[in-house]
């Protein structure tokens, strides 16, 4: 099971969404690089993909992550990466598939997704 997203410009684009797509950008890459401890939880680790969007106060409505199945199920729990706690409280862990798909949508003009999944995995950092 896949859960890929990409964004398609059909023209030129403005300055303003170079801009929203260089801190899509930076909030994808900023996620997929993180060290964190096991066990800690997606709603912990949600701000690191909006940060970039939130200095120009920018932001998205949905949730950055979820969990990826085998079996086709694309949306799998229990774990989840999003501002919302309620039902995302299970820490991550070793061995884990999540999505990593920050946005920025401007209403009829314009929006941006990148996605990728991650595969969370033991870091060499001293306690991790």
């Amino acid at each position: 099971t896949t859960d890929v997203t990409r964004t398609v410009h059909f023209g030129e684009p403005s300055a303003f969404q170079k801009e929203c797509y260089t801190r899509v950008l930076k909030g994808h890459i900023a996620l997929a690089t993180l060290v964190f401890p096991e066990g800690i939880t997606g709603f912990m680790i949600d701000s690191f993909a909006r940060s970039s969007l939130w200095r120009a106060g920018l932001d998205y409505r949905h949730g950055t992550g979820h969990g990826v199945g085998a079996g086709l199920n694309v949306h799998e729990g229990p774990c989840g990466i999003s501002t919302r706690h309620r039902g995302n409280t299970e820490g991550l862990k070793k061995g884990m598939v999540l999505s990593n798909e920050p946005g920025y949508y401007e209403d009829n003009a314009f929006g941006i997704r990148i996605e990728n999944l991650v595969h969370i995995e033991e870091d060499k950092a001293e306690g991790f």
